[in-house]
C-alpha cells in the first residue's frame, strides 16, 4: 500500500544541551547557526525548507521530502572557490581572509578530509594550487592541493532515506575524527558509531565552528601538524562573535608550537576581546593530527588535550608569552620564505594548564637536541623578557637566575681577556665553555651533583656575586632534595636567557650546528 504524504511541515530541533551533545557536537551546532545566520543576512533561501534560530538551538523545518531541503542546504554551506580552495559560507568569501582561508583548507585536508576518498582533487604529493600574498613586505606563496569536491557537499545522500526522511547515520572519520570501527571481525554494525539526525547534522558542521592552527614542532617523536580547537560553548550567538575574531588573523597568528599552545591562543584571544563569557567555562579541547611511523600515508590523531584558563594571572602570563615569542618570516638567500615558530610557548602553556611555574621542566624540554638548538639560538630574547616581566613565584628564584647571569657575564669577560692575550678566537673559547657549562647542568642527577656544579660555576666568576651577597640564605633551599630539580631548570633557563652585553658576545653565543628553521611549507 502506498504511503500518503502529509502536508504538515516536519522539523528537527538541535539543542546545545540535548543528551549526547559533546563539545564537538556543540561547536558543530554553532557552525550551523553561523551558516544560517549568514544566509539570513544575505537573503539566501533554501528550497523546500526553513529554520528558526535561538541562542541555544536551531530548528530545521521542511515539507514532504527532506532531501530537497538538505541537499540545497549542504551545497550552499560547503563551498569551493574558483582557486580550488575549500571555504564555508558561514565565514564569508575566502578572498576576504586569504591567508586564514588557505590554512583552513590545508587543515581540513589534514583532519576531517585526510582520507583520499573524502575529496576529489590534486594528489597529496602533486599540489598545483598557488596563491601569492604579501607579509611584512615579503612576497609569500601559499601552496596547496586544489579540490574539486568533498563529502560534506553530498551528505544528504546518507542523511535522508528513500522515503525522504532523515535517518540514523553511521559515522566515518570525516564526521568524527578518530571515530572508527574497532572490531571489523564482528561486523561493522557491531562497533561502528552511529548518530541520529539531531546529532549527526551538528557533526557535519563541526569543521565550520572549530578553530584551526598549523603546528610546527621540532621535538622527536610523533609531531602534530594541525590542531582543531573545540571550545566549550554555552551561547550560540556569542560564540559566533568569538569565532569571527579568528577570520582576521593572518598565518602568523594561526601558527602554534604544540597542542596546548593552540588551545591557550584561542582562550587568550577570546579573553582579550571580552568574549570569554560566550563559553560554558574558559575551557577548550584540542585535537591534533600528525604523521606517525606506522601510518605515514595519513594524518593520525596524535594528541587530545584539554586547556583550562580559570585564572586571570595565568592568562596574563600567557598573553605576555604571545607578545615576546613571535613567529618570524624568514627569507633565505636561496629558496622560498618560510615561517619559523618559537617552541617555548607550548612548554609555558602546559605548565600554566597544570598550575605550575611557567619555566617548570625546562631542563627536560631542552634535553631534545632539535628543540635545544632552536631555543638557545632564536628564543633567548623572549626568555629574557619572560624572566623580567613574568618573574618568578619566589624571590630566591630571581636571585638564583640573576646570580647565574652575572657569573656568566664575568666568565665571558675572562674569556675575552684570554682571547686577546693569546690571540685566540673568542667565539671558539665561548662555544666550548658554553657547552661545558650546559652539559654540566644537564647531567646533574641529584642535589649533591647540582650543588657542586652550580657553586663551581659561580666560583669561576672570580669574585663575590652581587645578588648572592645579600640573598645567599634565600637561595640555599634550592639545593635541597626537594628543590634541586627546580634549581636545575633555573640554571639552564639562566644560560638560555642570558642577554649579550656586546655585539662580540652576541656573535659568539650563536649556537653552532644545523639551522633548524629551514623548512618547507611557508604556510
Amino acid at each position: 500500500m502506498a504511503k500518503v504524504k502529509s502536508d504538515q511541515p516536519k522539523e528537527i530541533v538541535l539543542d546545545l544541551f540535548s543528551p549526547g551533545m559533546t563539545a564537538l557536537h556543540r561547536v558543530g551546532l554553532a557552525g550551523l547557526w553561523m551558516t544560517l545566520k549568514r544566509f539570513e543576512a544575505e537573503k539566501v533561501k533554501i528550497p523546500g525548507g526553513s529554520w528558526d534560530l535561538t541562542d541555544h538551538s536551531v530548528t530545521l523545518n521542511w515539507k514532504d521530502n527532506a532531501r530537497l531541503f538538505f541537499d540545497g542546504l549542504f551545497k550552499q554551506s560547503f563551498r569551493i572557490d574558483k582557486n580550488g580552495v575549500i571555504y564555508f559560507s558561514a565565514l564569508g568569501d575566502s578572498f576576504s581572509y586569504l591567508q586564514a582561508a588557505v590554512l583552513l583548507h590545508k587543515a581540513m585536508l589534514g583532519t576531517f578530509l585526510q582520507h583520499g576518498k573524502t575529496r576529489k582533487g590534486d594528489p597529496a604529493n602533486k599540489p598545483t594550487g598557488a596563491l601569492s600574498v604579501e607579509v611584512d613586505d615579503i612576497a609569500l606563496t601559499l601552496r596547496y592541493q586544489k579540490i574539486k569536491s568533498y563529502t560534506h557537499q553530498a551528505a544528504s545522500i546518507e542523511l535522508v532515506n528513500e522515503d525522504g526522511d532523515p535517518r540514523v547515520v553511521r559515522l566515518a572519520g570525516w564526521h568524527f575524527p578518530g571515530g572508527i570501527v574497532r572490531h571489523v571481525g564482528l561486523g561493522e554494525s557491531s562497533t561502528a558509531l552511529e548518530e541520529p539526525p539531531e546529532r549527526s547534522i551538528p557533526l557535519l558542521y563541526a569543521p565550520v565552528g572549530g578553530i584551526y592552527f598549523q603546528i610546527k614542532r621540532f621535538s622527536a617523536g610523533a609531531r602534530p601538524l594541525y590542531a582543531l580547537v573545540v571550545p566549550e560553548i554555552t551561547n550560540l550567538e556569542q560564540y559566533a562573535k568569538a569565532r569571527t575574531v579568528f577570520l582576521h588573523h593572518g598565518v602568523k597568528e594561526l601558527l602554534a608550537s604544540g597542542t596546548a599552545d593552540a588551545g591557550w591562543r584561542v582562550l587568550a584571544t577570546i579573553h582579550a576581546k571580552g568574549l570569554l563569557h560566550s563559553l560554558t567555562a574558559p575551557t577548550c579541547r584540542v585535537i591534533s593530527f600528525g604523521t606517525v611511523a606506522w601510518s605515514k600515508q595519513q594524518k593520525t590523531r596524535v594528541d587530545l588535550y584539554t586547556v583550562r584558563a580559570h585564572h586571570e594571572d595565568r592568562l596574563r602570563v600567557y598573553r605576555l608569552c604571545l607578545q615576546v615569542f613571535l613567529p618570524r618570516l624568514v627569507k633565505p638567500s636561496n629558496g622560498e620564505p618560510f615561517w619559523d615558530v618559537p617552541q617555548v610557548p607550548d612548554l609555558i602553556a602546559r605548565n600554566l594548564n597544570g598550575g605550575c611555574p611557567w619555566y617548570e621542566r625546562f631542563s627536560d624540554f631542552v634535553a631534545d637536541q632539535d628543540v635545544r638548538k632552536h631555543v638557545f639560538q632564536y628564543e633567548r630574547e623572549g626568555l629574557n623578557k619572560m624572566i623580567t616581566e613574568a618573574g618568578f613565584d619566589e624571590e630566591r628564584e630571581r636571585i638564583f637566575v640573576h646570580a647565574c647571569h652575572e657569573a656568566w657575564r664575568r666568565r665571558l669577560g675572562q674569556l675575552g681577556e684570554r682571547a686577546r692575550r693569546e690571540r685566540a678566537s673568542f667565539t671558539d673559547l665561548t662555544s666550548r665553555e658554553y657547552e661545558r657549562v650546559r652539559v654540566g647542568f644537564a647531567r646533574c642527577k641529584n642535589a649533591t651533583t647540582l650543588r657542586e656544579t652550580v657553586t663551581d660555576f659561580w666560583a669561576r666568576a672570580g669574585g663575590p656575586l652581587r645578588d648572592l651577597q645579600a640573598g645567599w640564605k634565600e637561595v640555599l633551599p634550592l639545593f635541597d632534595e626537594r628543590n634541586w630539580r627546580k634549581a636545575k631548570d633555573l640554571a639552564l633557563l639562566a644560560l638560555a636567557s642570558y642577554q649579550p652585553a656586546t655585539r662580540e658576545e652576541a656573535e659568539a653565543l650563536v649556537s653552532p650546528g644545523v639551522d633548524h628553521t629551514e623548512g618547507g611549507d611557508a604556510q
